[in-house]
């Protein structure tokens, strides 16, 4: 057992530690260069889904509208996916005011994935924007994007994402730490060829290159990122395309967010394994996709392997014992403490960390009972105070 619990400990340091400084390195000794052009304006198509976001859409649409780009050049496609509280009444008088914002009423509620393919299917321009109701884009972030796609190259622009509140809780704190992490690994990745993450809710691609979503199981951003790969395109990262989303998601919501994003990836490379065997992104999204949903079950045989060799009196297995049990008092340190305003910071991070992981194992499982539902409860949203997600984005 020692040799098991040696490979998935290695595996870990891999994705965690190893595969981030390799892109890096990567990154800084052999960046792979590509054309950009500020002055550059193709007509873009904005592709936003809602379904009751009335807390919210007045905002995200306020942003889209007073964005830096020629007006003639630009559409804003909204559909409401069966929504039954103010959001329709919002969207149809905000397209009163603005000509180039075109509403879309579905009924009954069918899921994002569908409502986005009809969406799609409605878009006249040659770049496709895809935002999410609850964020607010800062004004320039489609200059950011489109300057990009002067290079035939580039298939796509991934756009960061930050996370505005309050709140200073551990998990809020901790999934800010998160995406810092994952926007340094991002734009690492684009520099070598193509990052192969993305945040659904601020992302454009080349209408060109769409494919409609095979069905309401699949999840669309990683849908659009194994398209854009397996195309021979790139995926590129843009940190000047900014979007903010006021956060308001608790642990058991943002668990189950993550359970349903490993669930539904594996599904989608499941309809377009290509990707994961051939091509140059091939070596990326196994330790940054795959080990990630399996961190939790690489952690378990660190723990299985350390108990059996302990039992087999190795005296190395001391050592991890202490460990681990060093880490299950911090774990339990962060969940006594998990709701509190001034959290301990690595106890919360350490079960931030264990939850999120046990989300991943269940995904897992689902995705291995064909569970996924196709129509997910939405999360919390939150409309005020606008003028947190303003500091942000001028931040």
């Amino acid at each position: 057992m020692i040799y098991f619990a040696a490979i998935c400990a290695l595996l870990l340091l891999y994705s965690y530690v190893g595969f981030p400084l390799l892109v890096a390195l990567r990154a800084r000794l052999r960046p792979r260069k590509w054309h950009i052009d500020e002055t550059y304006r193709p007509t873009v198509s904005i592709i936003l889904p809602a379904f009751n976001e009335e807390l919210v859409l007045r905002r995200c649409i306020e942003s889209l509208v007073h964005l830096n780009y020629p007006r003639e050049k630009l559409e804003i496609l909204c559909g409401s996916d069966g929504s039954t509280d103010m959001t329709n009444s919002i969207l149809r008088e905000l397209s009163e005011r603005h000509s180039f914002l075109r509403p879309f009423y579905f009924f009954p509620q069918r899921g994002k994935m569908l409502t986005l393919n009809d969406l799609v299917t409605h878009a006249k321009n040659e770049i496709l924007l895809f935002v999410d109701a609850d964020v607010t884009l800062n004004p320039n972030a489609i200059l950011s994007h489109v300057r990009h796609y002067i290079d035939a190259t580039v298939g796509g622009v991934a756009g960061r994402l930050t996370i505005a509140s309050d709140r200073t809780d551990g998990v809020y704190r901790s999934e800010s730490t998160f995406l810092s992490f994952e926007s340094n690994l991002r734009r690492n990745e684009a520099e070598i060829g193509s990052t192969v993450g993305l945040y659904g809710g601020n992302y454009s691609m080349r209408r060109a290159l769409w494919k409609p979503l095979p069905n309401d199981r699949v999840y669309d951003d990683f849908f659009s990122v194994l398209t854009i790969i397996e195309s021979g395109h790139r995926l590129l990262y843009e940190e000047g395309a900014i979007s903010t989303e006021q956060y308001a998601r608790n642990y058991r919501e943002e668990g189950a967010r993550k359970k349903r994003n490993a669930s539904r990836c594996l599904y989608t490379l499941r309809i377009l394994p290509q990707p994961l065997f051939h091509g140059s992104a091939a070596w990326m999204l196994w330790p940054h996709k795959i080990l990630r949903w399996l961190t939790g079950f690489l952690a378990l045989g660190v723990v299985i392997g350390t108990q059996f060799d302990f039992y087999g009196h190795l005296a190395w297995a001391w050592s991890l014992l202490i460990l681990e049990g060093l880490a299950t008092v911090l774990v339990f340190m962060g969940w006594l403490f998990r709701n509190a305003r001034q959290p301990i910071p690595f106890a919360s991070s350490l079960y931030w960390f264990f939850s999120m992981n046990v989300a991943f194992m269940r995904g897992v499982f689902e995705f291995m009972l064909s569970r996924q539902e196709p129509i997910w409860p939405q999360t919390t949203r939150s409309a005020a105070p606008a003028s947190i997600v303003e500091e942000a984005l001028r931040s």
